[in-house]
């Protein structure tokens, strides 16, 4: 079974979920965290407690996991981030690369066109191993969910396979949006990238078969987002559209309000990846706090270490 998902994350994290919950546990490192509210420094017996606890439970999700199978070989990633900027490319061009590029360039990262380079060659590769177990007649199971870049991957992967016109049987498991758990309680999850290794197992009763005329519909949807050619595209009314490069600017602005006069520029990017779920990356983010900086809604009070991401600035409210 070839397995695709569309976020190095959710790829790791699949990888040991082949595996995961066979034979007896042997334990692992883990590690835990410890926060007082008053900023006192947790004691030693407070932290062998915490890692004993997280031991125990870590046990327990081995015991209850059901193991995938399969070979690591057999998993894919396509993490393009295709729900941002140009999409004009018919298959990997110079458009994502130069996307991935300026993505890339928040972290600083050392020799960054040569890192986008093989990040693109690597895509490339993956996409002809895909397409060449498939017309082999290989199986294929697709993980996505309503997070913007997972289901733009699944409609441009399905334009991709569309025109071979194989019988290959592909199969689709979506992450649920809400997920019930114990003692009366709710998760929901924002894509793959966030299900633990324990947890693969238990979505494969979802598993249901495409039809021929599905991958029709998403090669035609990503054909009609291609000619729209927004700077984004997000999900609105349960439809992913194309929309304008400011649409999550009101969460922004809203939790910049919360903050006093002056504020670290990281606390307004964790605060709304966590708080609204949006399906966003802490880059968009950036760069949008970027474009209110040439905007003067807001300046910069201080810099970022040298060679450390801009996330560590301090800011300065200049809004009326």
């Amino acid at each position: 079974m070839v397995e695709i998902v569309f976020s190095e994350s959710a790829c790791g994290s699949l990888k040991i979920a082949q595996t995961y919950g066979r034979g007896k546990y042997r334990g692992s490192a883990i590690s835990v965290f410890i926060r007082h509210e008053n900023g006192s420094v947790p004691s030693s017996n407070e932290m062998k407690e915490a890692q004993l606890q997280a031991q125990e439970q870590e046990c327990i999700a081995w015991e209850n996991a059901i193991p995938l199978g399969g070979k690591s070989s057999d998993v894919y990633c396509f993490d393009m981030a295709l729900s941002v900027g140009d999409i004009s490319d018919n298959g990997i061009g110079e458009q994502r690369k130069n996307v991935l590029k300026k993505m890339l360039s928040v972290w600083f990262v050392e020799d960054l066109d040569y890192q986008v380079e093989e990040k693109i060659q690597k895509i490339k590769t993956t996409l002809s191993s895909v397409i060449e177990r498939y017309v082999a007649g290989e199986e294929v199971r697709i993980w996505y969910s309503y997070n913007p870049d997972e289901l733009c991957g699944m409609y441009w992967l399905m334009k991709q396979l569309r025109p071979l016109n194989c019988q290959t049987t592909i199969y689709l498991v979506k992450l649920p949006t809400w997920e019930y758990g114990k003692e009366n309680t709710m998760t929901s999850k924002i894509s793959w990238g966030e299900v633990s290794p324990s947890e693969w197992g238990n979505y494969i009763t979802l598993q249901e078969k495409a039809e021929p005329v599905f991958l029709s519909a998403c090669a035609m949807k990503w054909n009609q987002l291609q000619n729209e050619n927004a700077p984004l595209r997000a999900m609105l009314n349960g439809k992913l559209q194309s929309v304008s490069e400011d649409i999550y600017d009101s969460f922004i602005l809203r939790e910049i309000a919360e903050q006093p006069e002056q504020f670290k520029m990281a606390i307004v990017i964790g605060n709304v990846l966590g708080k609204y779920q949006l399906g966003i990356s802490d880059v968009w983010i950036s760069n949008r706090i970027d474009k209110m900086l040439e905007d003067g809604v807001l300046e910069i009070i201080q810099d970022a270490p040298k060679g450390e991401t801009n996330y560590r600035r301090i800011l300065r409210k200049r809004m009326k």
